[in-house]
């Protein structure tokens, strides 16, 4: 029986492979616009611990790739922290079925995955994604957030993430990226 289980991975991977090809071919413009973000990229971020105090600012770089076939963009964020190094890992892709847009985040300070939805506004080279995450300081709740990653040029965009606490919104996260050259 492994035997025949073991062929039957091999023949499928081999159909996947002459087809991978023509898929990634026939990408939409959804996909060919997160394209656009793949690179190496220096980042400066400002992270608020609290919405009336200011926020602390660190350094970092990102390296951004689409991966599956174009399907997806990955990032794999590293923050150079003054308390303690952040490594982050997010996708972002187009949901074709769906027609939306999504985005999902996973961190080093928590073991669970942020997963949001979204849109993209061409005019104002602008993603925004709704979602929610989990509430540290009430296990089982949860915050709404919202994501907004705006292309300014081919070499620079950013990211801001926000929580509605108490019905109030504020900026937790803005990160600034630059294109490495």
């Amino acid at each position: 029986m492994r035997i025949g289980f073991r062929t039957a991975l091999i023949v499928a991977a081999a159909m996947l492979g002459a087809t991978s090809g023509a898929r990634a071919e026939t990408l939409d413009a959804e996909h060919a616009a997160l394209a656009r973000f793949a690179g190496h990229w220096t980042v400066k971020q400002s992270y608020w611990t609290s919405p009336d105090k200011p926020p602390v600012v660190d350094q970092g770089e990102a390296d951004l790739a689409m991966v599956l076939d174009g399907r997806h963009l990955r990032q794999d964020l590293r923050i150079a922290g003054k308390d303690k190094p952040f490594h982050g890992l997010g996708y972002i892709g187009y949901d074709t079925a769906a027609k939306t847009f999504f985005s999902t985040w996973m961190d080093v300070n928590f073991t669970g995955l942020i997963v949001a939805r979204g849109a993209y506004d061409a005019a104002a080279g602008r993603y925004t994604f709704v979602g929610e995450t989990p509430d540290f300081d009430h296990p089982g709740q949860s915050i709404p957030l919202r994501e907004v990653l705006t292309r300014q040029d081919d070499d620079h965009f950013t990211y801001a993430y926000y929580e509605t606490r108490s019905g109030r919104e504020s900026q937790a996260v803005r990160l600034e990226y630059t294109r490495a050259r």
